[in-house]
């Protein structure tokens, strides 16, 4: 009988499809997005990611995204034009902005059905509906991003003379300046 108990509990090699499932088991990708009323911004937390092993498929209500060890698919909340939206690899990530079909209100949420649970907020990209031509971001430069160079143009501090008086400054000073020979003259 101990042998028989042996053989039920012991450790079988699952078949060989199961070997391969389990060897490359894919991730879903952590994940920001933003919206305005005519695009959404998504970016993947995709490191080191070889551009010509990704496939990207965006259609008019379905997102697909699939590299050597990420994979993400959703359906859209509303509608996009696949046609006139870009993507971009970086060293840690892609971004994408994703046009919408029909410029408008904002979305409840990004995708239809169940919660993505890597996909959070962007909150450095969100802008609310009523700010959202505030300053929007410039996309002309969007497949050449350049990060390099420094401060530009801004003055350095040691460069400023502003050596103005501040109004009410100095009426301040004028009075601790009467109350302290008023005192020295009771002594």
């Amino acid at each position: 009988e101990p042998s028989r108990l042996r053989n039920l509990f012991s450790l079988q090699t699952p078949p060989a499809t199961a070997q391969k499932r389990f060897q490359r088991m894919v991730k879903v990708p952590d994940c920001k997005w933003a919206q305005r009323s005519d695009k959404i911004l998504l970016t993947l937390n995709v490191p080191n990611l070889d551009a010509a092993k990704t496939t990207v498929n965006i259609t008019e209500t379905a997102f697909g995204f699939k590299s050597e060890d990420f994979e993400l698919n959703f359906e859209f909340f509303g509608s996009v034009n696949p046609a006139e939206s870009k993507w971009n690899v970086g060293a840690r990530d892609v971004q994408f902005v994703i046009m919408r079909k029909d410029a408008g209100e904002y979305w409840d949420k990004l995708q239809k059905g169940s919660k993505i649970l890597t996909l959070k907020v962007d909150w450095d990209k969100w802008k609310d509906e009523d700010e959202q031509n505030d300053g929007d971001m410039d996309m002309s430069g969007f497949d050449n991003f350049d990060f390099g160079g420094g401060a530009g143009d801004m003055p350095d501090s040691d460069d400023e003379d502003d050596d103005e008086a501040i109004p009410g400054l100095e009426e301040a000073d004028g009075d601790a300046k009467k109350e302290e020979e008023e005192e020295e003259k009771k002594e």
